[in-house]
This record gives C-alpha cells, structure tokens and sequence, in this order.
C-alpha cells in the first residue's frame, strides 16, 4: 500500500512540474519576443529625437557665428528583455514547479527508493513536451514520438528492478544507514565537481550537457538530503527520541542525543538544500533560455536519473547482495541506453517560428473575425 501511495505522489507531482516548466518557457519566450516587438520602435523614437536636437542645436549654434557641427547617429537600445520575475507567468510556473517537489516527489521519498522516483520524472517530460506543442509551437515528429517510447520504454526497465525498499523503519536503522552513509564526504566530492563545471562555463565552453550536469547534480543533493529528512519526519512520529541526522553525521549517534536544539550541522543541511534548489534553478533556467525544451527536458531527465538513482543506491545501500547488484545494474544500464538513444531522435526539436508576414497576416486575420 505504502508503495502505491508514493508512486501516485510521485506522478502527481510530476504533472506539476511538466506545468510549471513549460509555463516558465513560454513566459521567457513571451519576454523575448515583446523586447524584440518593442525594440525597434523604441530606437528609431530615440534615433528621431537625438536627430531633432542635433538639427536644432546645429541652427543654434549657426546663429551664433560657430562652425562646429555634430555627426548624425543612431541610437539603438540597449536595454534587454524584462526579468523573468517581472511575469507573472513564470511566477506561477516557478511555484508549480516546487508545489509538485514539495507535495509530490518529497512525499514519494518519504515512501519510495529514490531509484523509483527520479524515474517517474518521465511524467513530467511527457507532460512538458504535449504543452510545448499547443503553447510554443514546439511541433512533435514522427522521429520524436519514437524517440519518446524508447525513453519510455528505457524508463520501464529502471523500474521492473528498482529497489521497491524505502529504506530505513525503525529509529536503529535510520541512525546506522546514516553514519555509515558517508553523505559527508560524497557531497564534498560533488562540490568539488560542480565548482569545475562553473568554471568551465565560465570559461566560454558552454553546452547544453554541461548545463543539465550541474543542474543534476544540484537537484540529487536536494533529493537526497530531501530522502533522509523525509524518512526523519516519518520516524519521528513513532520515535519520538530519534536525534537529528545532521547531528548524527557530525557527532555520532551518542553525541547526537545531547546536542542542542539549534546546532551548526543543522544550519549546514538548511545551507546545502538552499544552495541547491537555487543553483539547480538557475543553471536550469539558463539552459531553458538557450535550448528547446524537448531537446533539454529528456537530456535533463536522463543525467538526473543516472546521478540521482547511483547516489541512492551509494547512500542508503538498498541493494540486496550481489545478485541483485549485478542484475539491477544490468538493466539500469540498458535503460539508461534506452533513454540516451531515444533521445538523439528529439535534438533535431526546433520551434516553428511562422515569417514576420504570415504571422501579421494570421493576426490580422484572427481580428477580423
């Protein structure tokens, strides 16, 4: 039953965030193109205006016996598009987006191995792409509804051998998986990571990989720290002494039961999850703002799924010996080829943008009407 209960938050919360993105996408495009509309306009005002006034002091100045005269230019603005947080489109995507985290996928943690719920995100994928078709003109081929089943179909494969474990039941064995979790040292590792891809594309060497990358690995730190405070909340209720497991990583699980009610490590896991939902979105959002969203959502899904699922398993050891290691691993990684080929056939996604001419005709058209 608990099992059930998970995987219908999960999906739940995944309808809601295919929403929320592809809202947020359409509000970014919508902000584009009202730049790009009022633009133009804005600088050939500007330009009729520096002309009138180098006309009028130039017959000033000739009045007064002066010879100086001033080149005529054009003005051109500079200014960008609006901020993202100017809409309120983007807004409420952006809200959609934590609502289906906060109520779907963190409840579905709380039940469910976080090899079963990253690949869930399929949903969301799905979701976003049938919105993009009707709300950015993002049209679906035929190359890319294959694309979409053999995802489909490599996400079926995650699942059939995923973990169906939640991990820990009782107060012993959530203090025991975390102090030999080694959360500690394996998000100093990805720090280490993620500062290196920051520099890379710092450095100008920027592509839609790099992006999803730290992205990823962002949002897996969330949902693993989202995992084990989940799985606290829970235990909670029954145990009511159960220390906290921040504390329990820092000063063990005796020095944990003594510790005060606010402590460093607390504030260091409140730091963690706040870096990472910030960084996430923003690397997220800068890759939405320079790729489609079919070709960055399945590449999104699929480094997420991989980093998410591998840190999991590491974390909370939910593998049952060697056999079932070796034949999850088996078909993880025939789903995660599944995945990586089906979505070759979506990076040819492109939007259909109609000629300036068909499309004032089209408008002109629906007004008349």
């Amino acid at each position: 039953m608990s099992f059930l209960v998970g995987l219908a938050a999960a999906v739940l919360g995944n309808v809601v965030i295919g929403t929320g993105q592809c809202l947020q996408k359409y509000a970014l495009n919508k902000l584009q193109r009202d730049w790009e509309r009022t633009g133009t306009s804005t600088a050939r005002t500007e330009a009729v205006a520096y002309s009138s006034n180098v006309y009028s002091s130039s017959i000033d100045m000739r009045q007064r016996g002066s010879s100086v005269s001033q080149p005529s230019r054009t003005v051109e603005s500079k200014r960008g598009p609006l901020p993202r947080y100017t809409s309120k489109t983007w807004v409420l995507g952006l809200l959609l987006n934590y609502a289906g985290e906060v109520c779907g996928n963190a409840v579905a943690l709380s039940y469910l191995s976080a090899s079963v719920v990253a690949p869930v995100g399929i949903v969301s994928v799905l979701v976003n792409v049938l919105l993009a078709e009707r709300l950015l003109g993002e049209r679906i081929t035929s190359n890319q509804k294959f694309g979409f089943t053999v995802i489909v179909a490599g996400v079926a494969c995650i699942l059939l051998v995923a973990p169906r474990s939640a991990g820990a039941t009782d107060a012993t064995q959530f203090v025991y998986m975390v102090q030999t979790s080694g959360i500690a040292l394996l998000f100093g590792l990805l720090y280490v990571v993620q500062l290196l891809l920051v520099l890379v594309i710092r450095n100008g060497r920027q592509s839609l990989f790099v992006y999803v990358l730290v992205a990823s690995i962002f949002g897996t730190m969330n949902v693993m720290v989202s995992k084990i405070m989940t799985m606290y909340v829970r235990l909670k209720m029954a145990f009511a002494g159960l220390p906290n497991p921040a504390d329990i990583v820092v000063y063990g699980a005796v020095g944990a039961m003594s510790s005060a009610t606010v402590t460093l490590p607390r504030a260091l896991v409140a730091l963690v999850m706040g870096v990472s939902v910030i960084g996430q979105e923003s690397f997220r959002q800068q890759a939405l703002g320079k790729y489609p969203v079919m070709q960055f959502q399945p590449v999104f899904f699929a480094t997420y799924n991989v980093v998410a699922t591998l840190s999991g398993l590491l974390l909370f050891k939910e593998l049952d010996g060697w056999m079932h290691a070796l034949v999850f691993f088996s078909v993880f990684s025939i789903g995660i080829g599944l995945i990586l080929y089906g979505s070759r056939f979506l990076q040819k996604a492109k939007s259909v943008v109609l000629p300036s001419h068909i499309k004032l005709q089209k408008d002109n058209l629906l007004k008349s009407q």
